[in-house]
């Protein structure tokens, strides 16, 4: 026992001392060139990297852009401006953006003569007009750009979709323009504190309102998983422990579970923590898990003991044990490696969290093993030693004691083993209807379905501390995407790296443009070109510079010149002449004393905001290859419509690797240790049939209920062949083991009562480990516990109803004459 306290203290060391801990918001990383261009992107290229805050202000019964509420905005406005903490962090021209600012200036452009004007002068204006002419103010304000500051929004997006003047409007923002300088930290301090000034000044009112910024998103996020954890935590304790003592009838040993159980999360966090993983959405469920694998390797340890102390009980409490855990220790040790593998083929994912999943499933899965194969048996033997326990007879587990669940079981193999062949041949046959609707599943990358929503309704009886602080960021989210327009043209860009100087580069660039406006995902945009690069860049810096006109006009840089001369002189000419301008699509080195070398260029085309996102990447790479054709260049489709149609890809390509990865090594292993154990070349196959069974079934289940791979569900098929075999390793080992000392009649029904008692507890258990994550408030978390308690249920089923008949079909088969060594 001392190496067990000695090993907790230093793999539980890690939640002190290691470089993880705390919960996140799970992001979608994955790594593809597309991911790493648009970064490339984002660093060399100039474009307003400010962070900014939204405070949307809402109501169904008040028209938010009435005279009423449009004073209150401005307040509100001169309110942020004068908290410290808001204010600290605000850009110091025009830090707030809104509808009431636009309007003033419509009423009365004369108060913007003297440059930007303060929110008193805005207030005072609108406060001398009617409502009609706030009205025809308003009806401008939608009409005219210039109304609103530099790269910022345009009245149009900060009122209602379609918005009209004279309608009803539901809603407005408020953009809050923060320095680029500023600190996440105090970026956060900053949106806590316009929440609340937000609250204060509409608080009474039939208005409400709520703020959405980066910082405030990860935090409520990253708050909610905690708090998730809080609620669902408890429950499944409680469900755990009451199926145990439901299970062991024992007090002894529902405590022994428990303990073993607290030591595998405290080796899983300390382990997580000293290889500086996080808690997130996804890694909560890790625990649902091990539960469930814990009470497994504990009921079938307990079990073989009990009946090794009822069959000789003038062993020795060690005897028992050694000899139970021998019975089953190979089992054990062969569904940790599948389920373990089954995990870990998440590492194969291009989907940073289910890389992070797997490692996190597969540390906590071999810690089970240890603690419930090594550990707990001896401190069981140990403690029925030591109080004088080896005498007293244990009671029955429930499972394999209680009627009506024995009834049950036996059921199962009496059908299996009188209708094998219609049992396996329905089985098929719904499993075939499941696989042929694998195909119609779709992919999402939804990123709201990390943020937490709002509470149902009987949260609202929980205790305070219990209560949900975060939830309801995933409805605002979802309300400011349905309710206002996006702010700025969706669009996809190429990132042009290389020797972006040569002669033939403009050429190159002519022949994207001409490319990129034909493809049929392209949009015109509502103002400016629908293509823009290095050309355009120096299309609008000529009209404005004599040099840079003379120089674009020798060259006819526009036009398919024959010119070949290199490109550095009239670059640097568009930089001397305005270098914001040329900075958003000529990236230019620092550091040498010629001013820099360029080696990059970037063109961006605006798509049609309703195109399929697979449609844009096909059509993006298409014009990558027109520039890709010039040898002196290399070309990079990204951009957000690039990078989601990547990872709907990514989603793909991880369902299918895994399942293949898990499938190949789960199968040879199986194949292996049957064949060493039994002798047989096919037992290993015979187990996992049942597991395929299960996971058409799924597919069949996801069809139906519209429900998509994504993020969380991308690895649900390598999951179910690793808990699956899990269930069926057990009964298989166990059926063949008695058969060899009985009939076969006798060998199911044994198998089932014993064996598939502890399988069908262990089932429940995990089902209601994983089904009680539906109790979050995170989306992603609901639906992965949703598909995994699914998924669990089938392979029980599975196990249950279609193994047996197939171990029969299999007896049958080894005992005619011509099949002798070659079962």
């Amino acid at each position: 026992m001392a190496i067990l306290v000695v090993a907790t203290v230093a793999v539980g060391g890690g939640l002190h001392f290691g470089s993880g801990g705390g919960f996140e918001v799970a992001t979608f990383g994955v790594s593809s060139p597309e991911h790493e261009a648009l970064e490339l992107t984002d660093e060399r290229f100039e474009r307003d990297t400010r962070p900014v805050s939204q405070v949307v202000i809402h109501s169904e019964s008040t028209d938010t852009v009435s005279k009423p509420v449009l004073l209150e905005t401005l307040g509100l406005q001169s309110d942020l401006r004068s908290d410290p903490a808001i204010n600290a962090t605000l850009t110091e021209t025009q830090p707030t953006v809104g509808v009431a600012n636009a309007v003033a200036l419509a009423s009365d452009p004369r108060i913007a003569l003297g440059g930007e004007t303060d929110i008193e002068d805005k207030h005072r204006t609108l406060e001398g007009r009617t409502d009609e002419g706030i009205e025809a103010a308003l009806g401008v304000a939608l009409r005219s750009d210039d109304l609103s500051p530099p790269d910022q929004p345009p009245v149009s997006a900060l009122v209602p979709r379609n918005y009209e003047a004279g309608q009803h409007a539901n809603g407005q923002q408020i953009i809050v323009v923060h320095d680029e300088d500023a600190t996440d930290a105090e970026l956060l301090a900053a949106q806590r504190a316009i929440e609340s000034t937000a609250d204060a000044r509409f608080d009474g009112s039939d208005v409400d309102s709520f703020v959405l910024g980066e910082q405030l998103v990860l935090e409520r996020s990253g708050n909610a998983t905690g708090e998730s954890f809080l609620i669902v935590g408890p429950l499944i304790v409680l469900v755990v422990l009451g199926l145990l003592a439901l299970s062991y009838r024992d007090p002894l040993d529902v405590a022994l579970a428990a303990v073993g159980i607290g030591i595998v999360f405290v080796w899983l966090v300390g382990a997580m923590s000293w290889v500086g993983l996080s808690f997130n959405q996804l890694l909560i469920a890790v625990p649902c898990l091990l539960v469930g694998l814990s009470v497994d390797y504990s009921l079938h340890v307990v079990m073989r003991y009990r009946e090794q102390r009822e069959r000789h009980p003038t062993w020795p409490a060690a005897t028992a044990m050694a000899v139970g855990v021998a019975g089953v220790v190979v089992a054990i040790g062969v569904t940790t490696l599948t389920t373990a593998t089954g995990f870990l083929a998440g590492i194969a994912s291009p989907i940073g969290i289910l890389r992070e999943f797997g490692i996190a499933a597969a540390i906590g899965i071999g810690s089970a093993f240890v603690v419930f194969g090594l550990f707990v048996p001896a401190l069981r033997v140990e403690l029925d030693e030591t109080v004088g326990r080896s005498e007293r007879t244990d009671p029955p587990s429930t499972v394999g004691s209680l009627d009506r669940v024995r009834r049950v079981l036996v059921a199962c193999g009496s059908v299996g083993s009188r209708r094998p062949v219609l049992v396996v041949a329905l089985a098929v046959l719904v499993a075939a209807g499941g696989a042929m609707g694998a195909t119609a599943v779709e992919t999402s990358t939804d990123r709201t379905d990390f943020l937490p929503e709002e509470g149902a309704d009987w949260m609202g009886s929980l205790p305070e501390p219990l209560q949900p602080a975060s939830a309801g960021l995933r409805e605002q989210t979802l309300f400011v995407e349905s309710t206002f327009e996006s702010p700025s043209d969706r669009t996809v860009e190429i990132l042009i790296t290389g020797n972006v100087t040569d002669g033939s580069v403009d050429r190159t660039l002519n022949a994207a443009h001409a490319h990129a406006e034909s493809r049929p995902t392209t949009a015109a945009a509502a103002d400016g070109p629908v293509v823009e690069s290095p050309l355009t860049t120096i299309e609008r810096v000529a009209a404005e510079n004599e040099t840079v006109a003379t120089l674009a006009s020798e060259r006819g840089v526009t036009e398919d010149a024959d010119d070949d001369g290199d490109l550095t002189a009239l670059f640097d000419a568009v930089y001397a002449a305005d270098e914001a301008a040329a900075s958003g699509t000529i990236h230019r080195t620092t550091g040498s004393d010629n001013g820099g070398e360029y080696d990059a260029l970037r063109l961006t085309v605006v798509v049609e905001e309703t195109a399929d996102a697979e449609t844009i990447y096909a059509d993006a790479r298409s014009t990558a290859a027109v520039i890709d054709d010039d040898p002196n260049l290399q070309a990079t489709a990204t951009g957000e419509p690039v990078v989601e149609a990547v990872e709907q890809r990514a989603i793909l390509e991880t369902v299918l690797t895994t399942f293949l990865l898990a499938l190949g090594v789960i199968t040879t292993l199986l194949v292996g240790v049957f064949r060493l154990r039994h002798r047989s070349w096919s037992l290993g196959m015979v187990a996992m049939l049942p597991v395929l069974l299960a996971i058409a079934w799924l597919f069949g289940t996801l069809w139906m209920l519209s429900i998509p791979f994504n993020a969380e569900t991308a690895l649900i098929v390598a999951i179910a062949i690793g808990l699956g075999t899990d269930y069926t390793v057990h009964l298989t080992d166990r059926f063949v083991t008695e058969r060899r000392a009985g009939s076969r009649r006798d060998a199911l029904r044994s198998t089932l009562v014993e064996t598939g008692g502890a399988v069908l507890a262990s089932g429940v258990t995990t089902m209601a480990g994983f089904g009680l994550l539906m109790l979050t408030i995170i989306p992603s978390l609901q639906r992965f516990g949703f598909v995994t308690a699914v998924v669990t249920g089938y392979a029980l089923v599975a196990t249950l109803v279609v193994l047996p008949a197939l171990l029969v079909l299999w007896d049958r088969r080894r005992e005619r004459p011509d099949s002798e060594g070659v079962s």
